[in-house]
């Protein structure tokens, strides 16, 4: 079994029961996921509702269409690419555009400091990581959540962003240098 493979066993088999029926599954998957695809969710349409709602249509769909789902090795990854797509539309509908690529979302992303320090070393270092934040692009942003938050691996992001392995890594690569170049 590959390392990632064994990283997602529990949900891998949590996925296996959802898919033949098991309605408890079903419940504990929507109970273990729905706050993280909040949180994924929210970085890319600050509507609370349109998110929530979104989430509710994804569960509604995955319910509806549980015997045809494929197996898959991380089903947050699976969920999250879902959830995008659904998002995708919404705003399509919303703001009646016929195309609206992945690209051209914006993805609203408020990383954390936590310090323990005094409050003006602390200030100080929020001011920088804001500014940091400032330097990077959307598809910046939304790869290093997902590297550093969601815990993807690089052949994940890559897939969910619609780009090769290389480019994946490239991308994170360029984030990481605006941070230490700043």
């Amino acid at each position: 079994m590959k390392p990632e493979q064994s990283k997602y066993a529990d949900e891998n088999i949590l996925w296996t029961q959802f898919r033949e029926g098991d309605q408890q599954a079903f419940a504990k998957l929507f109970r273990d996921f729905s706050e993280r695809l909040y949180r994924y969710g929210i970085k890319f349409v600050q509507d609370e509702e349109l998110v929530k709602d979104s989430i509710q249509e994804l569960f509604i769909r995955l319910h509806q269409n549980r015997s045809k789902l494929p197996e898959v090795i991380n089903p947050l990854f699976y969920l999250f690419q879902t959830l995008k797509n659904i998002l995708i539309d919404a705003l399509r509908q919303r703001e009646k555009i016929t195309y609206l690529s992945s690209e051209e979302i914006p993805f609203h992303v408020h990383f954390e400091y936590n310090d323990t320090g005094g409050e003006e070393d602390s200030e100080s270092i929020k001011e920088q990581f804001d500014h940091v934040l400032s330097l990077l692009s959307e598809r910046q942003k939304e790869a290093v959540y997902l590297r550093y938050s969601a815990e993807m691996s690089y052949e994940e992001i890559a897939a969910l962003l619609n780009i090769n392995y290389q480019s994946t890594r490239n991308l994170i690569h360029r984030a990481m240098e605006k941070y230490v170049l700043k």
